[in-house]
C-alpha cells in the first residue's frame, strides 16, 4: 500500500484535499492510503519543516500545495532517502524577493485590521482562475477555510514565508521521482517557477494545468487526481521491480 501524506497550503484547512480525495482512483494491486497532515503554527519556516518531517512515515509520498509545497520541498531536501516521491502544486523553489517578503507583513497588517472575512474575499479573486472567481461554493470554501485559520495563524505562517531560503541550488540533490503541478492561470506561482523546478530535478516532470489558477486540488480535482494516480502508480510499479 502507498501512503500519500498531503500539506494544505496557507489559510488552508485539511479539507481542501476533499474533492481530490474524493475521486482519487484506487489502482487494483496499488491501494492508496491518503492522509492530511494540518499545517502547524509558528513562524518559523524550517521549524514547520521540522515538525512536519517527524510525522511524516519513510517511504511515503509526499504532497503539498501552495505553503505546503515550500515546505514538502524543504522536507524533501533535507531528508534524504525518506520519501517514495514528491508532488508540488502550485510551488516555487526560489525565496521571496524583498519587495514580496515586505507585502506578507502589509497583507497580515491589512487583515489585523480589516478581519479575515475580508481578506478571503480578496484571496478568492486572486487564487482562482477568473472564470471561476464567481462560484459561490468556491468561494464559500475559501472563506470557510481563512476564518477557521484566523488572522494570528496567518500572520504567523507570512512571517515564515516571508523568510524562507532559496531552495534552487539544492534541487540538483532531489533523488526521488518529482511531480509538479501548475495552473495556466496561477498568479501567485506562475507555470515558469514551476517548469524551472521541475527541470533542475533528475527525476523531475511538470503538468501544465490549463485554465486553472493556484489552488488545483479546488478548481480542477478530477484532473489532478488522474495525474496524480499515474504518479503513484509508477512509484508502486517501480518499488515492486525493486524488490524482485
Amino acid at each position: 500500500m502507498t501512503t500519500l501524506v498531503c500539506l494544505p497550503g496557507l489559510l488552508c484547512e485539511p479539507e481542501v484535499f476533499d474533492p481530490m480525495r474524493a475521486v482519487l482512483p484506487q489502482q487494483e494491486g496499488a491501494p492508496v492510503d491518503m492522509r492530511v497532515l494540518p499545517l502547524p503554527g509558528g513562524d518559523d519556516f524550517a521549524a514547520l519543516a521540522r515538525s512536519l518531517a517527524a510525522d511524516i512515515p519513510d517511504g511515503a509520498v509526499l504532497l503539498g500545495m501552495s505553503m505546503g509545497s515550500y515546505l514538502a520541498l524543504r522536507v524533501a531536501l533535507t531528508h534524504p532517502g525518506k520519501l517514495a516521491g514528491l508532488v508540488l502544486i502550485g510551488t516555487n523553489a526560489a525565496a521571496d524577493t524583498p519587495d514580496a517578503a515586505a507585502m506578507r507583513g502589509k497583507v497580515a497588517r491589512w487583515a489585523a485590521r480589516e478581519g479575515m472575512e475580508a481578506l478571503a474575499a480578496s484571496l478568492a479573486d486572486s487564487l482562482v482562475a477568473p472564470a471561476r472567481r464567481s462560484e459561490k461554493a468556491l468561494r464559500e470554501r475559501i472563506v470557510r477555510m481563512a476564518l477557521a485559520q484566523g488572522v494570528a495563524r496567518f500572520t504567523e505562517h507570512q512571517k515564515a514565508l516571508a523568510a524562507r531560503p532559496d531552495q534552487r541550488a539544492a534541487l540538483g540533490g532531489l533523488t526521488c521521482p518529482l511531480l509538479v503541478l501548475c495552473g495556466t492561470e496561477d498568479g501567485v506561482t506562475p507555470l515558469e517557477a514551476g517548469r524551472a523546478l521541475a527541470e533542475a530535478v533528475p527525476e523531475g516532470r511538470c503538468i501544465a494545468l490549463p485554465g486553472t489558477g493556484h489552488l488545483a486540488v479546488l478548481e480542477a480535482p478530477q484532473i489532478v487526481a488522474g495525474h496524480l494516480a499515474e504518479f503513484l502508480t509508477r512509484i508502486a510499479t517501480n518499488t515492486k521491480e525493486d524488490a524482485r
